[in-house]
């Protein structure tokens, strides 16, 4: 129990993908949208499954500099991404317009979740500390892990309802562009955190 309240408490605070996740709520039918949640997910159950089978926490902490790099040059990419976002009252004014910017799919949530530095913060402690002691090995491993995996694609995706909501009492399209915008450079400052947090010692190495 100790371990899904864990992995609960991290992958639901406000992050990255969480707030893509509630961006795309507030300017995309769910249909285009599903694709992000699943690569999430799947990005979550590589770490673990990697993680849990290697059980070398020294391997993490030396690939988690690059890892942050990587990851915060492609939160800029989204960012810039969502910056220039066109946006979408409904699904219907969507099929019909022609410019609507494409909606975050598999390989944006596959990528962004994979190269998420704080994947660290989720997957060492549990890997390393909660599956010794609760006598996880082989296929337990794989299972908690698709597990938790489904929760944290469940994550954005609960983002993404509140922005469904929040997008229904928007009728102008200037508020849903202010909003891409505001969403956008969160993304930025967020990206210069984890290069400042994760990124910082890679620097300091040189």
């Amino acid at each position: 129990m100790e371990i899904l309240l864990y992995a609960f408490t991290v992958m639901y605070t406000p992050g990255p993908v969480n707030l893509l996740g509630m961006n795309a709520g507030l300017r995309a039918p769910l249909a285009r949208t599903w694709g992000f949640f699943a690569g999430v997910a799947l990005a979550i159950f590589c770490w673990f499954v990697v993680v849990g089978f290697a059980g070398q926490l020294f391997v993490v902490e030396r690939l988690i500099p690059y890892i942050a790099l990587a990851g915060s040059l492609y939160i800029l990419y989204l960012a810039f991404k969502v910056y220039r976002a066109t946006p979408e009252i409904d699904a219907a004014d969507a099929a019909n317009d022609d410019g609507a910017a494409r909606a975050l799919g598999f390989r944006d949530g596959f990528l962004m979740q994979l190269l998420n530095p704080k994947n660290s913060l989720l997957v060492v402690p549990i890997t390393t500390v909660m599956f010794p002691g609760r006598g996880y090995t082989g296929l337990a491993i794989v299972a908690v892990s698709a597990l938790i995996a489904v929760g944290g694609g469940g994550a954005p995706a609960t983002y993404f309802l509140a922005g469904k909501a929040l997008g229904k009492r928007i009728t102008q399209p200037r508020y849903l562009r202010n909003a891409n915008r505001s969403m956008a450079l969160l993304l930025v400052v967020v990206a210069g955190l984890l290069l400042y947090d994760y990124g910082l010692p890679l620097l300091q190495a040189r």
